[in-house]
């Protein structure tokens, strides 16, 4: 039986998490069991990474293939290391998430100019994860920088799934949704993806740079209302490229982990097929009322909740939103606590990935002066969390697969 606290239990179970689905690892480890195969007849010479993960990917790629010898690397600056900044082969761009600016748009023009320098014959590369859609742009001519922002602070505020979100920015832009394949001059690429989509669906990683998209938007006045008339499809209707796709992580995978590690400390563990999403705060009352009858023991669930953000929302994301709102209904009871954290290591406009909950976390918010469901409502769970000492970072996070929630039930 494990001696760990519970909240150390579920803080060590969260990193096992993470390093299951680590970029560098994964990438690493699929190029060094294809070298050669069919699946990668001659080496690459050539590597795209794009993504919150994407850093760590390229990593991984160099670590086990010295043929390559030109990358491109477009992520969030704070993971841009020094190996990499240091490496003359390397052009490393930093650029915007989750609201494209005028880096997304430069990088998306590099990119293309990147593509067009290569020859027919040489072998690329794309190593894509979570984070892709605001991190590289080209927009419809059509839409100016800032209708772009607008567009989307609205989609992240607005409720919508990240099908519907990815939908939605595919129709803004002239590389997503396969739009690039009429930049790639290759007839062959690969690409290797960190799924952070629920069922893994290709065409909404990233927004699908490679892959045309056969899904249409919802019903959306405001969004309509921004495309023009006879809006030009910039999609590759015959692109020519085979594009062979290999989702190398993804969430189950990160699950996986944690249900063998939890039975390596001796514990009864459960994986829940359910994927959490929606509203944050009901998902919170229905993993209650899911552990209010469970047996004792970890149960692990993921997906990705949703927010619908206030006109000036407070500190926080969906995780410590919904692990405030859990907090509330566990104000005397000893037994149970949860764990709800992103993979990427960043939930909403914080610096942390989640938070790990108690009942002590209602005791000691209460004390302080807190409303707890008023903090929900001005979507400051963050600022709570901190007060009460609930936050979890994710500081080291090299992946980007949703969200994971784990619950240890004592009694």
């Amino acid at each position: 039986m494990t001696q760990l606290t519970a909240r150390e239990l579920l803080v060590m179970l969260y990193e096992t998490a993470l390093d299951a689905v680590d970029g560098r690892y994964l990438v690493n480890q699929w190029l060094r069991d294809n070298q050669g195969s069919s699946l990668q007849r001659r080496p690459f010479t050539y590597c795209v990474a794009i993504g919150k993960a994407a850093a760590a990917m390229l990593q991984g790629a160099l670590d086990s293939s010295p043929s390559i010898k030109s990358s491109l690397l477009i992520c969030p600056p704070s993971k841009i290391t020094r190996q990499l900044k240091k490496n003359k082969n390397i052009n490393c761009l930093a650029s915007s998430h989750p609201v494209p600016d005028e880096k997304s748009i430069q990088a998306g023009l590099v990119l293309i100019d990147f593509l067009s320098k290569l020859e027919a014959s040489d072998e690329l590369l794309f190593l894509i994860s979570g984070g892709t859609s605001a991190l590289v742009e080209v927009p419809i001519d059509s839409i100016t920088l800032e209708q772009l922002q607008a567009i989307n602070h609205y989609l992240l505020s607005s409720g919508k799934d990240i099908y519907q979100v990815n939908a939605w920015r595919q129709q803004f832009s002239t590389i997503k949704g396969g739009g690039l394949l009429n930049s790639i001059k290759q007839a062959t690429v690969t690409q290797l993806l960190l799924s952070d989509v629920k069922q893994d669906k290709v065409e909404f990683i990233g927004s699908g740079l490679l892959v045309q998209s056969s899904s249409d938007p919802d019903n959306d006045d405001y969004l309509s209302s921004l495309l023009p008339a006879e809006k030009l499809d910039y999609k590759a209707t015959e692109p020519g490229v085979d594009v062979t796709t290999h989702i190398i992580g993804n969430l189950k995978l990160a699950m996986q982990a944690v249900h063998q590690a939890a039975q390596a400390e001796g514990l009864a563990s459960f994986l829940h097929e359910q994927f959490l999403e929606g509203d944050a705060c009901s998902v919170a009352n229905n993993l209650y009322k899911q552990l209010q009858a469970a047996e004792p023991g970890i149960h692990i669930w993921g997906g990705e909740t949703t927010v619908c953000l206030p006109e000036k929302p407070g500190v926080g994301g969906r995780n410590q939103t919904l692990a405030l709102a859990f907090a509330q209904h566990i104000v005397d009871q000893p037994g149970l606590h949860l764990l709800a954290a992103g993979t990427d290591g960043v939930d909403g406009n914080s610096n942390c990935a989640g938070a790990v909950v108690s009942m002590h976390t209602a005791e000691k918010a209460r004390k302080m002066g807190f409303d707890m469901q008023a903090e929900i409502d001005k979507a400051n769970a963050g600022l709570l969390l901190m007060a009460t000492d609930d936050l979890v970072l994710g500081n080291n996070s090299n992946t980007n697969v949703m969200d994971i929630v784990i619950a240890y039930k004592t009694e």
